[in-house]
């Protein structure tokens, strides 16, 4: 239903490849830029204010082990 929905929404009659690598790429973008500000904001506080945020260094280091652990994964089931 979600699908179908997409391929309405941007035009797309049927899911072709083209259109699920463009929802990969728009994924793996929002992930490095999600990445960037997290460990931005917590460099930031670190050295400006010498504050450590442990919240989001937990959240840093679980999007970094997912990564990993997707990476490792896919590797060696192809």
């Amino acid at each position: 239903m979600i699908d179908s929905a997409l391929a309405t929404l941007f035009g797309a009659e049927e899911m072709d490849e083209r259109f699920v690598a463009h929802r990969y790429y728009s994924s793996r973008i929002a992930l490095v830029v999600g990445m960037l500000l997290i460990v931005g904001w917590f460099m930031y506080d670190l050295y400006a204010h010498d504050f450590f945020h442990t919240d989001l260094a937990i959240i840093a280091g679980v999007m970094a082990a997912a990564k990993l652990a997707a990476m490792a994964f896919f590797r060696l089931t192809r």
